[in-house]
């Protein structure tokens, strides 16, 4: 019996490492070279004069347009000025500074020019290797570059869980730390969220890739997204899991527009109508971990599930929902009082947002989002949380990254939820 279990394992680890590569490998296959390059583009860039030396040092594949890029790279030397100037004004002394696909290099040399630190260089093609060379020819002792992908480090850690691996260790290197305090500076511009989420999943579940330490991120992307992420609805009442996850970990800021146009690859317009500043700019953003959490570490995984739609949405009804995991426990929120015996290590404090007069009426929508939390870290700390059935719920509904894997046979529906895809519907599942 034992012998059967450990082959229907390894069977499931292999199919589903199949089935991952699958995906990786779609994602990065690169568009036919036979491709015509977007004559647009083209006309901008060969119109200003400026980028006449830029023109041959690019990739055919920057020049073409698309849908959902995975990677962004500036190409204009007085952007880069202007967002050295910013960020590095933002740049604590003592911080590592990682620059995430730096392309030819022109924001890595004014960083270089406005501090004394050296820069970790991430660079996820080979197309640009001569310049970082002669970048790294020119400042020996302050670059020190790898060619991988460090923005899609959510794939590594997904490998790495199933096989226990030692991939992000080996793509941090000396950047790795087991100082959970400890800022990391990271610099880049991307197109999507998926490095935000991996950021999100890997405070919320404990990940290995904690070895990040604190983050702190310098990035450009778009306005859209930004605006998803930092609704103020959510703080109102708005249900959505992301943002309020979101928004419950990280401080952040907009420290500047950039234009659009500087960045390659360009981009088809999105269906929807957008506004002026989406269509013409994007946003330098400061996005930097909480030192507080919301709630306890080890209740995180239990927050994540607390927030999903599938768990409470706008119109659920408080009161009896939490009913359905701990019998009459709504006297204690309608009465504004606690058992004696409560887990004062988890229960919240004068920090935490004080709750309106609540009914069985009352519904999720009518609470703020610190109050949503408030709500949370009552019902945990109640003694009879400990034995209800809410943590088998949330054990049996984790994401395959932070869970066992599942028996013979079975779809992985948490497989999806690692796709390199960023439109909002499917964020707001995440």
């Amino acid at each position: 019996m034992l012998v059967n279990t450990m082959t229907i394992r390894k069977t499931n680890i292999k199919l589903l490492l199949m089935r991952f590569r699958h995906k990786i490998n779609n994602q990065s296959e690169e568009p036919d070279e036979n491709t015509k390059v977007a004559q647009g583009l083209m006309n901008y860039l060969n119109s200003n004069k400026e980028y006449n030396d830029v023109v041959p040092h690019l990739p055919r594949m920057l020049l073409k347009k698309y849908k959902t890029p995975e990677t962004m790279y500036l190409i204009n030397r007085k952007t880069a000025k202007d967002i050295s100037t910013i960020i590095t004004r933002n740049f604590e002394k003592e911080a590592p500074i990682v620059e995430v696909n730096p392309g030819l290099g022109f924001l890595t040399e004014e960083i270089l020019r406005n501090q004394n630190n050296p820069v970790y260089l991430y660079e996820s093609t080979k197309f640009f290797q001569k310049s970082l060379q002669e970048l790294h020819e020119k400042y020996p002792n302050r670059i020190i570059y790898k060619i991988a992908d460090f923005f899609g480090m959510w794939k590594l850690a997904f490998q790495d869980k199933i096989d226990q691996g030692n991939r992000i260790k080996d793509l941090l290197g000396d950047l790795a730390t087991d100082k959970i305090g400890r800022k990391l500076q990271i610099v880049g511009a991307t197109p999507g969220l998926s490095f935000v989420k991996h950021l999100i999943n890997t405070i919320v579940f404990h990940n290995i890739t904690n070895q990040l330490g604190r983050p702190d991120l310098f990035i450009i992307l778009p306005t859209h997204h930004y605006e998803f992420l930092t609704d103020l609805n959510v703080q109102h009442g708005k249900h959505k899991s992301v943002p309020s996850l979101f928004q419950s970990l990280f401080q952040y800021k907009v420290l500047q527009k950039v234009p659009k146009a500087h960045f390659l690859p360009w981009t088809f317009p999105p269906s929807k109508k957008t506004s002026v500043i989406d269509e013409h700019f994007l946003y330098l953003v400061n996005i930097t971990q909480k030192e507080t959490l919301p709630c306890h570490p080890a209740y995180l995984p239990l927050l994540w599930y607390f927030f999903k739609p599938q768990t409470f949405s706008k119109s659920t009804r408080v009161i009896p929902m939490l009913e359905q995991w701990i019998p009459g426990c709504g006297v204690w929120l309608i009465t504004g009082q606690d058992p004696p015996d409560v887990n004062k290590e988890v229960a919240p404090d004068e920090t935490d947002a004080p709750l309106p007069h609540m009914t069985i009426f009352t519904e999720f929508g009518d609470l703020t989002l610190q109050q949503k939390i408030t709500v949370f870290k009552r019902f945990v700390s109640w003694p009879e949380f400990e034995h209800c059935p809410f943590r088998t719920t949330v054990e049996n509904s984790l994401p395959k990254f932070a869970s066992h894997l599942v028996s013979e046979g079975d779809p992985d529906p948490h497989l999806d939820d690692l796709e390199h895809s960023d439109s909002e519907s499917e964020l707001e599942n995440m």
